[in-house]
């Protein structure tokens, strides 16, 4: 199998790339900053070449084209697109968090971001990567949302309106993509990955990054065309919308 993943210099996109080159298979490992991500280069170094580090800003299409260029250098078709890249309130370089969180000082251009990064450049990507993910059987899109993008169980008192909206809008346009895609043999998914702990879950989250990415593996292998378009949990069954 060959995959990309976004995000994979720590966290739940690092655990994947862990966890796929260790069963074999070939990763594409997307980062903003490879230079910096040291555990990811560490994994790179011990993969026998089956771990390929990608230099990917999503939000930049000029940055999505240059790596489908890449990955197209190495192989003629992609079986799994992981869009796990996504921010949150507190990521670095997103300045104050009341701007997306807080009645009185909400700021249009900041919650833009967010929208830019968690819902749109997920669908940008699947699209730029058509070409190799028509050549699997079956090509495989796996957008990481969340269950704070439900409206059935997203908590009404305290949020975080720019976070939450755009894992919601994701989740949709997971859905409109998907009808799109029936016709090119392609399965695309939205999945919870659980409460995890990471930088975004924090350290009181129940779940591992390990137990996590393992169960949604094992999601993953077995995705069914009639599952595509849903929002599904990482152990496989259907997340409330």
């Amino acid at each position: 199998m060959d995959a990309m993943i976004t995000g994979s210099n720590r966290g739940i996109g690092l655990e994947f790339a862990r966890q796929m080159v260790n069963r074999g298979e070939r990763v594409f490992a997307a980062t903003r900053n490879p230079q910096t991500a040291t555990p990811l280069m560490e994994l790179a170094a011990k993969s026998d070449g089956r771990l390929m580090i990608l230099d990917l800003d999503v939000s930049l299409k000029k940055s999505i084209e240059e790596a489908v260029e890449e990955v197209s250098c190495h192989t003629d078709r992609l079986d799994l697109l992981i869009n796990n890249a996504g921010i949150n309130l507190g990521s670095q370089g997103l300045g104050d968090s009341t701007l997306g969180s807080d009645l009185g000082s909400l700021d249009s251009d900041f919650m833009t971001t967010f929208f830019q990064v968690n819902s749109l450049a997920p669908v940008i990507m699947a699209q730029a990567f058509l070409p190799l993910l028509e050549r699997a059987d079956p090509g495989k899109i796996v957008h990481l949302s969340s269950m704070l993008g439900s409206l059935e169980v997203a908590p009404v008192e305290g949020g975080n309106y720019a976070y939450d909206a755009s894992k919601a809008a994701l989740n949709m346009l997971n859905r409109r993509l998907a009808r799109d895609l029936a016709s090119r043999g392609i399965i695309s998914v939205a999945m919870h990955p659980g409460w995890v702990k990471t930088d975004m879950g924090g350290p009181e989250a129940p779940m591992k990054a390990e137990q996590s990415v393992r169960m949604m593996l094992k999601v993953i292998d077995k995705l069914k065309s009639e599952q595509s378009g849903g929002f599904l949990q990482f152990n496989g069954k259907t997340h409330p919308w």
